[in-house]
């Protein structure tokens, strides 16, 4: 810590000379002060697991924002209770920029009516960084089912209601299958995983038979040939999957797009100098075109934004999600 030592002769605070003398420590001081964050590891707190879409990003960004903050950036995966277990942790941490939360919709979504109840208040509780990335879904069977396209799957669950099962390990998959039902009229049964590889695993073992999943997951499993993709939610074909239709063009109206996102939350009352300094690194690294490439390679799309912008996207989201909680009579966990 840097240390000033200041003799002064004669009666303090004598004379203007005074205030401008004090004036020009603090110019002189708060840099010193500044630069002294970080000093050591900042932990980066995913709330899902390993081999997740949010595990698999945060990775990417780890080593260059370790580069540009000077300090190791450790992603700390704490998965479980749909996002909450991580995100009621930040919202616990000390307020000194050594433990941010990549929050996902959830944050806004289980307050809203997900769960039951919630430790946390995403407006109270936290303070908003920087908006970082998105990404859309595909919906996804086994490749030893028989469904060869999503018009097969639909007369198949049609003809067999309430037979089929649906995996769901993230808020989005939960939210696309709602739509899709709703859209199709189906009735299938709904199992809830921890994370989405977990839910995957089950589908290719055959205990549930669809799921929707991001496309960071999907990408991986459908080059191994293990599942196979029948349906695209963004509005227009994937580049990963081109040969794989978006819902309009296989016929099914009413499901509408709603990506994923992640955004960085610190807890309440982080000091505006280590949110601008995240804010300003986090956005940076998210700009780089070799960053943003290897995002891309994965159907992640990099954003970035302003603190007080994504404190507006927060009160948007938190609206949108209330109100889609109630359309689909979702009850609480």
């Amino acid at each position: 810590m840097m240390s000033i030592r200041i003799q002064l002769r004669g009666r303090l605070g004598q004379g203007p000379g005074w205030a401008v003398l004090v004036a020009l420590l603090l110019a002189l001081v708060s840099p010193g002060i500044q630069a002294q964050y970080p000093n050591k590891p900042v932990r980066l707190v995913a709330p899902f697991g390993p081999g997740s879409a949010s595990d698999t990003f945060l990775r990417i960004l780890s080593e260059p924002l370790s580069r540009a903050l000077g300090q190791p950036v450790v992603v700390d995966n704490r998965p479980g209770a749909l996002t909450a277990l991580a995100t009621e942790y930040v919202a616990k941490s000390a307020a000194d920029g050594y433990t941010v939360l990549a929050a996902t919709n959830s944050i806004v979504a289980n307050p809203a009516g997900v769960l039951r109840s919630t430790n946390y208040d995403p407006f109270r509780d936290f303070t908003p960084i920087t908006k970082l990335a998105a990404t859309s879904y595909v919906l996804v069977v086994s490749a030893t089912q028989p469904w060869q396209s999503l018009r097969e799957l639909i007369d198949h669950a049609r003809a067999n209601p309430g037979k089929l099962n649906y995996a769901s390990g993230n808020l989005g998959g939960h939210m696309y299958m709602e739509l899709f039902k709703r859209a199709t009229g189906l009735e299938m049964t709904h199992v809830r995983y921890k994370s989405t590889p977990q839910g995957l695993q089950d589908l290719l073992g055959g205990q549930v038979h669809l799921m929707f999943t991001d496309l960071v997951t999907a990408a991986g499993q459908a080059k191994a040939g293990k599942v196979r993709v029948l349906v695209a939610t963004s509005p227009r074909r994937t580049t990963l999957f081109p040969d794989v239709p978006t819902f309009a063009e296989a016929g099914v109206r009413g499901v509408t797009d709603m990506p994923a996102w992640w955004a960085l939350y610190g807890p309440a009352g982080l000091p505006k100098d280590i949110v601008d300094r995240l804010s300003r690194e986090f956005y940076a690294v998210l700009q780089r075109p070799d960053i943003r490439d290897r995002l891309l390679a994965f159907g992640i799309e990099a954003t970035g934004s302003t603190p007080d912008e994504l404190a507006a996207f927060t009160r948007e989201q938190s609206q949108n999600y209330v109100r889609l909680i109630k359309e689909f009579s979702i009850q609480p966990e």
